[in-house]
This record gives C-alpha cells, sequence and structure tokens, in this order.
C-alpha cells in the first residue's frame, strides 16, 4: 500500500508539480527522496525472497531505521525547500499516511520475526502465506518500477545539479 502512495507522491508533487529536482533550495529535500527511493525497494526485496533471520534480520532492521531518521530529516527540510511557498495540505496527508504505513510495516517486521534476531543467518523460504504466489512476483515487479522511479529522479537530480554548476562557471 505504500508504495502507490509513494510513487504517487514523488511523481505528482516532487517531479511534476513543484519540480524540486530543479530547486537549489531543494537540494537537502531531494537527497531525502532520493535515497528513500533505494531504502525501502531494497529492504522490500529481502522482505519478498522470505523471512530474514541473523544477520538478515538486522539489515532489515537498519533500512527501515534508516528510512525512519530520513522521514525525519525530510519533514525538517521540506518547509525551507517550498520557500516561498508553503507545503501544501494535500501533499502533508501524503506523507503522513506514507510514514504511516512504513511504520505499521516495520512494526509488523519486528513483532513477526523478533524470536529469529539471533537464529543463524539466512532469508528462510516463505511458508504457507494467505496471500498467492502472484503477489509477490507482483511485488517484485513494483520493486524494479521503485528503482527505475529513484534512479530517472536521481539522474533528473544530478543533471540540474550539474547545470547549476555549468552556469555559475560561465
Amino acid at each position: 500500500m505504500a508504495a502507490p502512495i509513494g510513487a504517487f507522491d514523488v511523481i505528482y508533487f516532487h517531479l511534476w508539480k513543484f519540480r524540486l529536482f530543479e530547486r537549489p533550495e531543494s537540494v537537502k529535500e531531494e537527497t531525502t527522496h532520493i535515497l528513500r527511493g533505494y531504502l525501502v525497494p531494497v529492504a522490500t526485496g529481502i522482505l519478498l525472497l522470505g523471512r530474514p533471520e541473523g544477520l538478515w534480520f538486522w539489515l532489515v532492521f537498519a533500512l527501515f531505521a534508516l528510512d525512519g531518521l530520513n522521514s525525519f530529516l525530510d519533514v525538517i527540510f521540506e518547509p525551507g525547500s517550498r520557500a516561498p511557498r508553503i507545503v501544501p495540505p494535500a501533499e502533508l496527508a501524503v506523507h503522513f499516511l506514507g510514514i504511516s504505513l512504513l511504520s505499521a510495516a516495520w512494526t509488523s517486521f519486528v513483532l513477526g520475526g523478533w524470536e529469529t534476531r539471533l537464529n543463524p543467518t539466512a532469508i528462510t523460504a516463505r511458508g504457507d502465506s494467505v496471500l498467492p504466489d502472484s503477489f509477490f512476483q507482483f511485488g517484485f515487479i513494483g520493486l524494479a518500477g521503485a528503482m527505475a522511479l529513484a534512479t530517472f529522479e536521481a539522474v533528473l537530480f544530478i543533471r540540474a545539479l550539474n547545470r547549476r554548476a555549468h552556469a555559475v562557471a560561465s
């Protein structure tokens, strides 16, 4: 559920409406967006593979923690990034919903996997699931889309940084 919300936020608000990648005031915020664009799909990909145990558990835990810190910084950077405008209420609502869903996912992961944190390092196969195999296959397709979107945003951002650097040098 969080992935389509995040994709909408990036495509509509960040890339199309505000073109944050082009705004010098948005460098810090844009950095948090690109980082999230890779952190969340990596954690999700590991979870789609199976149940992380031992060091794999702690890796996913760390990815969730980094994304939590990243979300915190994103919220701090947003007002300055949008000056002189404000962050629209609709975008704030999208962020609240996305952060809430990712927080619920992190909590579910910790509660469901805590007993495996000290197990030998492995990603164990999913047992019987109420979800069909096609759900997991679709999940991997979604991850490819998320990584492509993050890369697209990163390329636009780097291109804008290079243009500004060349403009200053001229």
